[in-house]
């Protein structure tokens, strides 16, 4: 952490992100331009902002969007829409001209150290370029800096004559950290810039970072998937998930005090160091949905292990779609032990994880087979059996997909986070910041 920030510090925002989009078209070529194609939703209406000084961690799984977010901030993947401002200033209103003088203030570090450096250039060319291309020093302030730069982040100024290839992975983040930093930025995005090296060599470059941090006063975006960097570099931590952020908050706080299930899923899978110790954690079930065509409300429904059931808060019909106001939107009032194994069959028959090859092709060999699996303490009374019956009869006739759509439509696509996209403000435990956490089970009537 910044020692020169501190948790609960109020400072201004240099970087401002209000509802940005980020979408890619999925097809390509003359079929696509006269027919149209879906859109890769790979940032959809994210909010949050940077302070000055401070590192932001942004975590979650691959193919989130946390790349797609960091490189739409800079402005080198226009957004769809929504805004960016840096220190007030509407970077998506600006176009080459006028985004470039800021450019020098925004650097950035990518992931890879190996094909983020010219190979056909000498170190010193590398860290002196973004120098060049904003008309900054003369030629020996350039050479100068650039050395200065080499032995800031550990390496020796007879190393500006050198190539890439005479580098290992570790020093040749480094010269990317030198080159970021030539420029005298005020924010560094830095896109996994650890994830490549070997864990003593990240522990190295993490301390280097610290260092140029607290010299050149500059705010970081750090890009992670993994959380044991991020507990030791990070001030506030901002969780992702499909392309929405689902919680923002202190990193103490988000550490010790989890709200949303994707957290606590993200949390608990983080390795135990002792192999003979066993946390009895199971990991999440399902895939990612489709950024094409993610779930309607909260995009981590499909597999949250917390799912709200229908009716446990006020829906209004023409909120769901159409199958499911067909499917009787209302509350079956549900033991949360029954609601528990209603949604467990429900995904089981959705993902055809439950097998039925060596059961009978027979109705009643199939309810007990489902009786047996799903259901052992009996099934859950009224409407509720109904339907559980009625997909039991598709699931003998072989009619999976129809059954995985009842009891989808019936159940999940009426709950309450199917409905709506969550947004919340949570109690602190830890620090005095905000915590935001995008998850229905944090309305006050629930």
């Amino acid at each position: 952490m910044s020692e020169a920030f501190e948790p609960g510090d109020e400072r201004e925002p240099v970087i401002e992100v209000e509802n940005m989009s980020k979408y890619f078209s999925a097809g390509s070529g003359f079929i696509a331009s006269v027919l149209g194609s879906p859109d890769v939703q790979a940032v959809d209406e994210v909010s949050l902002d940077i302070r000055s000084g401070e590192t932001l961690a942004l975590v979650g799984e691959s193919g989130c969007g946390k790349s797609t977010l960091a490189r739409a901030i800079l402005q080198l993947d226009r957004p769809t829409s929504g805004s960016v401002r840096f220190n007030g200033q509407d970077l998506t209103e600006m176009r080459g001209r006028e985004i470039r003088p800021l450019r020098q203030d925004m650097q950035m570090v990518f992931q890879d150290p190996h094909s983020s450096l010219n190979p056909r250039m000498k170190v010193g060319q590398i860290i002196e370029e973004p120098m060049q291309a904003h008309d900054l020093y003369d030629e020996d302030e350039r050479t100068r800096r650039a050395k200065e730069l080499l032995d800031k982040v550990g390496l020796e100024a007879a190393h500006y004559h050198r190539y890439p290839h005479e580098f290992s992975g570790g020093q040749r983040q480094r010269v990317n950290l030198a080159r970021a930093f030539s420029t005298d930025p005020e924010v560094v995005m830095c896109d996994e810039p650890t994830s490549a090296l070997d864990v003593s060599v990240q522990a190295q470059v993490l301390n280097v970072m610290t260092d140029l941090q607290e010299d050149f006063d500059v705010t970081y975006l750090f890009i992670s998937h993994d959380l044991s960097v991020v507990r030791y570099i990070a001030d506030r931590v901002a969780v992702m998930y499909l392309g929405h952020v689902v919680e923002l908050a202190e990193k103490e706080e988000l550490f010790e005090n989890p709200q949303h299930p994707y957290t606590k899923a993200l949390l608990d899978a983080i390795p135990v160091p002792d192999p003979r110790e066993t946390s009895g954690r199971a990991p999440l079930p399902g895939d990612v949905p489709s950024p094409i065509d993610p779930p309607s409300g909260c995009r981590f429904r499909t597999r949250c292990p917390r799912l709200i059931q229908p009716g446990t808060h006020d829906v209004d019909p023409e909120e769901v779609s159409g199958e499911a106001r067909e499917a009787r939107c209302e509350s079956y009032e549900m033991p949360e032990d029954v609601w528990d194994s209603v949604r467990t069959f429900s995904r089981a028959v959705n993902r055809r994880t439950f097998g039925l090859e060596d059961v009978e092709d027979a109705e009643g060999a199939v309810q007990r087979a489902v009786e047996d699996e799903f259901f052992p303490d009996g099934r859950p009374s009224g409407e509720p059996d109904e339907v559980i019956q009625a997909t039991i009869r598709l699931l003998a006739d072989g009619e999976w997909g129809e059954a995985g759509d009842l009891m989808e439509t019936t159940f999940e696509e009426n709950s309450i986070c199917a409905a709506r996209r969550p947004a919340y403000e949570v109690e602190t435990e830890h620090g005095s910041d905000r915590h935001f956490s995008a998850c229905h089970l944090h309305r006050e009537d629930g």
